[in-house]
């Protein structure tokens, strides 16, 4: 029986989580673009469970992929990308298993993302000291807005309001690309949109915790997620995070 769960577990990396490893240290996450069933695993059904969704992310795993090959052309190097490929109906990445995933085999794909998602940002914090995880996600409220999730500012703790929101930080350089981001930089200090706000992703490996690094939840509107939007929103990121090594 362990030796089947294992074999099992093993599979699930390469079919069901996608793994890239990386040379900078950015980590770039995408929990919920996924369409994939996981074998063994029935939709889940418990509505009374804490921020219970079950909707796909739109061409979020899209954003993450081109996300990651405009950087290796800005950089030259490779970002770390961990890609969901399963349906968040069978298991949710970005929340604690014990509310995200409703069977054996949800909670081994569920473990399996949040492995690689760990070495990720271990591999980042041990080789380069710091950096920054984008975790990449989709919303329907506001079609031209860039919701930022930081916990209200708890998940990028300890860092400057110039690195954070000043004309040349990662924030301030997408915005200034025209990419609407809420909270503004001006008023960069209100509250965060409480749906949005920063989900177990950048609460687990954000500046939170000692082994964190600073970590950001990113809800794109439709408007950049398009099919024909997504390579130019890819090459704002990129152009934004190479700002900021």
């Amino acid at each position: 029986m362990i030796i089947a769960s294992l074999l099992l577990l093993a599979s699930f990396k390469s079919d069901l989580v996608e793994v890239v490893d990386g040379d900078l240290p950015i980590v770039i996450t995408a929990p919920h673009g996924g369409v994939l069933p996981i074998p063994g695993a029935d939709e889940r059904k418990d509505t009374t469970l804490p921020q219970f969704v079950t909707v796909l992310d739109t061409r979020t795993d899209d954003l993450a992929r081109e996300t990651a090959k405009q950087v290796e052309k800005e950089f030259g190097k490779k970002p770390f990308v961990i890609i969901a490929k399963f349906a968040r109906k069978y298991a949710d990445a970005n929340r604690p298993a014990k509310y995200g995933a409703e069977s054996e085999a949800a909670r081994l794909v569920h473990a399996k993302y949040h492995e690689a998602v760990r070495k990720a940002v271990d591999g980042v914090k041990s080789k380069f000291g710091k950096g920054i995880l984008l975790d990449i996600h989709g919303q329907g409220a506001d079609k031209e807005t860039v919701f930022r999730g930081t916990q209200n500012l708890k998940t990028v703790t300890g860092v400057s309001d110039e690195s954070l929101f000043g004309p040349k930080s990662f924030l301030g350089m997408i915005e200034s690309q025209g990419i609407k981001v809420f909270p503004t930089m001006k008023d960069a200090h209100e509250k965060e949109n409480s749906k949005f706000d920063g989900g177990y992703t950048v609460q687990m490996y954000g500046l939170g915790h000692q082994d964190g690094i600073l970590a950001i939840q990113l809800e794109f509107g439709g408007t950049y997620r398009t099919v024909k939007a997504i390579p130019e929103t890819a090459k704002k990121l990129a152009a934004a995070l190479k700002s900021q090594l």
